[in-house]
């Protein structure tokens, strides 16, 4: 089996990749696009980015669902602020999409490695200086503060449909430092936001067919079984085992990690 000529090779290194991806990062209220894409620009080098960010879509829905069912359990997800938030993000997905539709590959690669390192930058920024992360759980927000949250989440849907990313590299840090809510209800209700705006970026994707966008759900029939697994696994594991400072550094190191892929892949096409 070829899966659309990408190769039985191509397809296993991918699939144990992202395993590890889903592993570490249903942990961050990230879906893991962040690596899921240069992962699969380096590996299934015949396939155009517009074809990419469906495929990150998918895997970065299971990762970030699955996400969202484990910290629910913890009563680490608010489903009210996260929903609001959500339902602002679908406008930023639109625009996301069109903006993948219509620019120039390597305007969209060198546009996501700065997004990368800026994120990465701030968060290692934080950690280096020590700064504190709040313990509150509040339960209500000022009008201000939904609506400067509900501007950052268009943003985060823009981030969604235009490159394939579960959007936590800026929904994570809007509610930590927005609304004042402590990490792991950070990543938790991150989590559902990328677990309702993933689909409608990839609904947006598939029904386009003016765009000329191949989804190879053959492929996808492969990977999200591995990425359900291996995220239900390492959330529940990294929610018993790990601290918040480690699960901040690994999604720094992650982040980096990510940034440099994709500016080889720029550099070295």
């Amino acid at each position: 089996m070829d899966f659309g000529g990408l190769g039985m090779e191509s397809v296993i290194i991918v699939a144990i990749l992202v395993a590890v991806v889903a592993f570490f990062y249903s942990n961050l209220g990230l879906g893991g696009g962040q690596l899921y894409v240069p992962i699969m620009v380096l590996f299934f080098g015949s396939l155009e980015m517009k074809d990419i960010v469906p495929l990150s879509l998918t895997l970065a829905f299971v990762t970030m669902a699955t996400a969202t069912f484990t910290h629910s359990k913890k009563g680490l997800v608010d489903f009210k602020l996260g929903i609001q938030l959500a339902l602002a993000g679908v406008l930023g997905v639109v625009g996301g999409v069109l903006f993948t539709m219509n620019v120039q590959e390597e305007l969209f690669k060198g546009a996501f490695a700065a997004m990368l390192v800026i994120v990465a930058t701030k968060m290692i920024h934080d950690i280096y200086k020590g700064k504190k992360d709040s313990s509150a759980r509040p339960t209500q927000f000022s009008s201000k503060l939904l609506v400067c949250g509900m501007g950052v989440s268009i943003l985060t849907g823009f981030l969604i449909g235009s490159f394939g990313v579960g959007g936590g590299v800026v929904s994570v840090p809007l509610i930590i430092y927005v609304f004042g809510v402590e990490p792991r209800r950070a990543i938790g209700t991150s989590a559902l936001m990328g677990a309702i705006l993933t689909p409608a970026a990839f609904l947006a994707y598939a029904l386009d067919s003016d765009a000329g966008v191949v989804i190879h759900y053959d492929v996808a029939l492969v990977l999200v079984p591995i990425v359900l697994a291996l995220a239900l696994i390492g959330s529940t594991w990294g929610l018993e085992k790990l601290r918040t400072k480690t699960v901040k550094t690994i999604f720094t190191c992650g982040v980096y990690l990510a940034a440099t892929a994709m500016i080889y892949s720029l550099l070295f096409p």
